[in-house]
């Protein structure tokens, strides 16, 4: 084996030894880094779909950190339709943003899937859960249809392409890292990872 092969083997080596340590704590690096949409502080991502039972079961814990979190991260969620069945939930979601009713329609559209068990696929449907809940029933169809909320279903996939996104719930710190459930070993553990990630970004 010559140098350069030498050389080649040995710097693979070392990615691959840091890319395990980086799975043994819990996370990834994301290569390259996606620039963030925040001028200032450290933003969190979670990737999400309403129909999963893992973001369902995430959801508490994410909660819970929300009202605790350093003042100067920025959290948002994505419901980046990773799966085009999952594209009705995503214009819902954008669509409760659109209309500003989101603290009204977010966890009660978790709770009708989860605990009604209810596909809740159909727009009809989603029309009629948001008009249930005292919000205008054609506003929210309009919205559901209207152009803002396409522009955000463009922009969550383009999101979920550039963090290399395959499965959900995963959350991202910065546009440097991401963890998951899995790469964590449960979602208490995964809240603990974001911690460590967000405080080594300055959050604070």
């Amino acid at each position: 084996m010559n140098k350069f092969a030498v050389r080649i083997t040995g710097l693979l080596a070392m990615l691959t030894l840091a890319m395990g340590a980086h799975a043994q704590s819990g996370y990834e690096a994301v290569s390259p880094p996606v620039p963030t949409e925040v001028s200032e502080g450290v933003e969190v991502l979670e990737f999400f779909w309403y129909g999963c039972p893992h973001c369902y079961a995430l959801h508490p814990h994410i909660d819970a950190w929300a009202v605790r979190k350093p003042a100067n991260v920025k959290f948002r969620l994505v419901a980046a339709p990773l799966n085009s069945s999952w594209t009705m939930h995503s214009r819902a979601y954008y669509a409760a943003e659109v209309l500003d009713v989101l603290d009204r329609f977010h966890e009660p559209f978790f709770d009708v899937i989860h605990k009604g068990r209810k596909n809740m696929r159909k727009e009809d449907e989603v029309v009629a859960f948001a008009a249930s809940l005292g919000i205008d029933g054609n506003a929210f169809r309009d919205a559901m249809n209207s152009f803002a909320t396409e522009t955000r279903l463009r922009r969550a996939l383009q999101l979920a392409d550039a963090y290399r996104i395959s499965g959900v719930p995963t959350v991202t710190v910065n546009g440097k890292y991401k963890t998951s459930g899995q790469l964590a070993g449960g979602h208490p553990q995964m809240i603990k990872v974001m911690e460590k990630l967000i405080a080594d970004e300055g959050g604070s």
